[in-house]
């Protein structure tokens, strides 16, 4: 009996949604007519070139973000919310969206070009949360070069 409820609860679990399926950083993301989605030139690092051979210029990264969640069960509106996090731990918003999901297996999400600026290497971590409650980390890790 124990085990018939631990699974009815991990299905009732799994029915209620929204579930992430995709959280990246690419270059292009293109939806062609039937509503498929291409990703090319997926990032999760990024070369600053710069002069000053003692440190990094606080630099402006574009780049385009791609987050998309499946409704599972859940209905209604909800807001994407993306913070960036430094390596030495400072966090700022990058940008707030606001969804709406409508349930069973279709998805919502947000595709934008983002811009935003480094000024440290290192691991920069973007937190992605939905109605204020994270759901994952997308990390981009940043060095800096001197241009020859």
């Amino acid at each position: 009996m124990g085990n018939e409820s631990g699974i009815h609860f991990e299905m009732a679990h799994y029915l209620q949604g929204p579930f992430l399926t995709a959280a990246i950083f690419c270059e292009e993301a293109r939806q062609d007519r039937d509503g498929f989605l291409s990703l090319s030139r997926i990032t999760d690092h990024i070369v600053v070139f710069g002069e000053n051979a003692e440190m990094m210029p606080p630099t402006q990264i574009v780049t385009t973000l791609v987050v998309i969640f499946r409704s599972g069960s859940f209905r209604g509106s909800s807001q994407i919310t993306v913070n960036q996090i430094s390596p030495s731990g400072l966090s700022m918003p990058l940008f707030s969206f606001p969804t709406f999901f409508q349930g069973d297996d279709q998805g919502a999400g947000v595709i934008a070009k983002v811009g935003f600026v480094v000024s440290e290497v290192g691991l920069h971590w973007f937190e992605v949360s939905l109605g204020g409650q994270p759901k994952t980390r997308i990390p981009l890790k940043v060095s800096y070069a001197l241009r020859r």
